[in-house]
């Protein structure tokens, strides 16, 4: 993912390394056993980073760094809680951010003859536009194949999950978790694709 130039380089090319590291490994491990993911509810991300205690928060904080960016780019302030987070801060009061498995189009896609693997993003706020005022909502979420990060930041209501608080990280499927109107096109694509595969034949999945 492309963004407009909203982080300076010595962030972007050094500091932030860390978390890119984190992501590229943890994406990595999504590509080569997604049935890893498939069939946990939660699982010891020491399981992925063996000796590396320090990862699932550097994952966390590239999710963020990727979100603040987004952030940045419709014209609003970055919340301070989220920059304090990726500077070291173990939480941020007003966000959360949590993971998430959805196989329906990753299992479409595989059903299709490809690898199944793709990236998806999308993210709603209000207001609409900085001109209408500043930030007070703002929901994300970024999808690698079946396996995805939603955060949502409140400016008035007290919420403060992080997944990476804990060594046991908890993976929901996404229709457990808030804000569905932000994947559903990713629901709608995937009935249009078993649509399309049922009238063509093709063996089903599962």
């Amino acid at each position: 993912m492309h963004f407009p130039k909203v982080l300076c380089k010595q962030c972007n090319n050094a500091e932030s390394q860390p978390f890119d590291r984190a992501y590229d490994h943890f994406v990595q491990k999504v590509i080569d056993d997604p049935e890893f993911f498939r069939v946990r509810a939660k699982f010891n991300m020491l399981d992925i980073f063996p000796g590396d205690s320090s990862a699932t928060r550097n994952l966390a904080r590239y999710y963020m760094k990727n979100i603040g960016c987004r952030v940045a780019e419709t014209g609003f302030e970055v919340p301070q809680q989220v920059v304090d987070f990726m500077n070291g801060a173990d939480g941020m009061s007003n966000g959360a951010i949590v993971l998430y498995k959805d196989f329906s189009v990753f299992d479409q896609l595989k059903r299709a003859g490809t690898g199944g693997h793709y990236p998806y993003a999308n993210r709603m706020h209000n207001p609409r536009s900085p001109d209408d005022g500043a930030l007070r909502a703002f929901i994300a979420e970024i999808q690698d194949g079946p396996v995805g990060a939603i955060f949502w930041w409140d400016a008035i209501t007290p919420l403060g999950t992080t997944f990476c608080s804990r060594q046991i990280t908890h993976l929901r499927h996404r229709r457990e978790l808030p804000y569905h109107e932000l994947h559903q096109r990713e629901w709608d694509r995937a009935a249009a694709l078993q649509r399309a595969l049922d009238e063509s034949g093709a063996t089903p999945t599962g």
